[in-house]
């Protein structure tokens, strides 16, 4: 998993196609991007973010930022309500926007018995995202709010529960 800066640009209507050529063109030549969805474009890290909001500021086009977290390919989407959460590109990346979501892991307790299974059960019912780690651990990607009921449910069967990744700001 990886986190990257993502860039909304609104970008005004009533400009010639060579404005826009150049706005393309300026943020071609500063930075690298990790990836783009129609004007939400993807930088890793804060310099890059920094260089995109100086020329967006340049032309005068507004831009909103925010905090992402580029799924693996081991990633299984709940494609009901992935949508609402993140977005997959064009090259097939996905990306969770952390200012609604976090990441959580549960796994059965050390030393003493729990109910793994059932927990996941209960608990994929939530996700918007869920993967297996080699450590027996589900990661599971959830609404920011839900982070609480996440937690219930694994005290409830007796697991484990860490937060992976936090819900942004």
């Amino acid at each position: 998993m990886n986190t990257v800066y993502g860039l909304e640009l609104h970008l005004p209507e009533d400009k010639l196609p060579g404005y826009y050529a150049q706005i393309v063109k300026g943020i071609a030549d500063a930075v690298t991007l990790v990836d783009r969805h129609k004007t939400l474009l993807f930088v890793d890290g804060p310099d890059a973010r920094d260089a995109v909001l100086r020329l967006a500021d340049k032309y005068n086009v507004e831009t909103e930022c925010g905090l992402w977290l580029q799924l693996e390919a081991a990633w299984q989407t709940n494609d009901r309500v992935f949508g609402d959460y993140g977005v997959t590109t064009r090259e097939g990346n996905r990306f969770l926007d952390l200012g609604l979501a976090s990441v959580v892991a549960l796994a059965a307790a050390a030393g003493e018995p729990s109910e793994l299974a059932a927990a996941l059960t209960q608990a994929d019912e939530h996700a918007i995202a869920s993967a297996e780690r080699e450590d027996g651990r589900r990661l599971l990607a959830v609404d920011r709010h839900q982070e609480a009921l996440l937690a219930g449910i694994a005290r409830a069967y007796r697991c484990s529960f860490a937060t992976v990744v936090p819900a942004a700001g």
